[in-house]
């Protein structure tokens, strides 16, 4: 039986709303990205003193700003009789936050808000060569996750060479992981532009991990499902693509939905009931199954279907 709505055959369509997505996806993250202190360095000031909070974290906001450094977090917190100054501003060199540091002691004296240097219990500073290592660490995380997956595709799917090259199967597992980061990362660009406090940090970068794990289990499924409709079904030129690949994705489909709906159950419990680092870990998460979900079932068969050359050649057999 003719299925009623067939993915295949509107091939382009799902590749060109995943480039409108990927387009606006990138604008959105950029625009709005603000890093953790794991990946830009902090400088954290007790003093022996309670201060207004509020009054004086908008003027020292002002006073970086007017020095040139770009803000993107000052926080204070009081607690008993001490206050915590913690400052979260990018800065390129470690030597630029020593700087800084003895910017912030100036600020302090020149406020009145301590008479001299010894009045600061204490301090800490994290270097921005230590958030420079946190950010090389995730992107190499990222580039290992992606070469041991096209390793495996290269392998797993050497038996249908002579139908699909396993070098497609790659760029497409490539392109389409890029495209499960970026989703994400849209809809944590607009939650960080509604709220000012979250941050893209470690936690962020797991989550996205975890989302590329989940999308490539549900697409080699496909693939695989693909391989054997391929072997067991069609042979030499009977071979019509379009068809393999449409019952490959209904073979699978059910299977697909009912697993990420089962787990976006769990993972948007974690978003309503959870809170701090759980939340924003949900909330990634959550995003980032939709997205994958969409792109195994939508884009990633569409996208090997349109690089073996067979839309043109076979649209009137679908």
């Amino acid at each position: 039986m003719k299925a009623r709505f067939n993915i295949i055959k509107k091939a382009p369509i799902w590749i060109a709303i995943s480039i409108v997505l990927f387009l606006i996806s990138i604008f959105l993250f950029f625009s709005n990205a603000r890093y953790s202190e794991e990946f830009t360095g902090w400088i954290s000031l007790w003093i022996d003193k309670t201060v207004d909070n509020q009054k004086e974290q908008a003027n020292l906001e002002q006073y970086l700003l007017e020095n040139q450094y770009e803000v993107l977090k000052v926080s204070l917190e009081t607690v008993e009789d001490t206050t915590m100054f913690k400052i979260n501003t990018k800065v390129d060199t470690d030597e630029k936050v020593a700087e800084l540091s003895e910017q912030i002691k100036q600020y302090l004296l020149e406020n009145n808000l301590i008479s001299s240097t010894d009045e600061i219990i204490e301090q800490t500073i994290t270097w921005p060569s230590v958030g420079s290592y946190m950010q090389k660490s995730a992107v190499t995380a990222l580039i290992v996750w992606v070469i041991f997956i096209v390793i495996y595709m290269l392998f797993s799917f050497s038996a249908i060479r002579h139908y699909v090259s396993p070098s497609i199967l790659w760029i497409v597992v490539a392109v389409i992981m890029i495209f499960d980061v970026v989703i994400p990362a849209w809809a944590y660009g607009i939650w960080m532009w509604v709220n000012n406090t979250i941050q893209i940090d470690s936690i962020f970068i797991i989550a996205i991990l975890t989302v590329m794990w989940y999308w490539i289990n549900d697409t080699i499924i496909i693939f695989d499902r693909i391989r054997e409709n391929l072997q067991n079904r069609w042979t030499g030129k009977d071979v019509v693509y379009g068809k393999v690949f449409e019952d490959s994705i209904r073979q699978t489909m059910k299977r697909s939905v009912w697993t990420s709906f089962s787990t976006l159950l769990v993972v948007i419990s974690m978003f309503i009931f959870g809170t701090g680092i759980m939340k924003h870990f949900a909330f990634t998460i959550w995003v980032g199954i939709i997205a994958a979900t969409f792109a195994s079932i939508f884009i990633a068969t569409s996208l090997v279907y349109i690089l073996l050359g067979k839309y043109k050649t076979e649209k009137g057999k679908l």
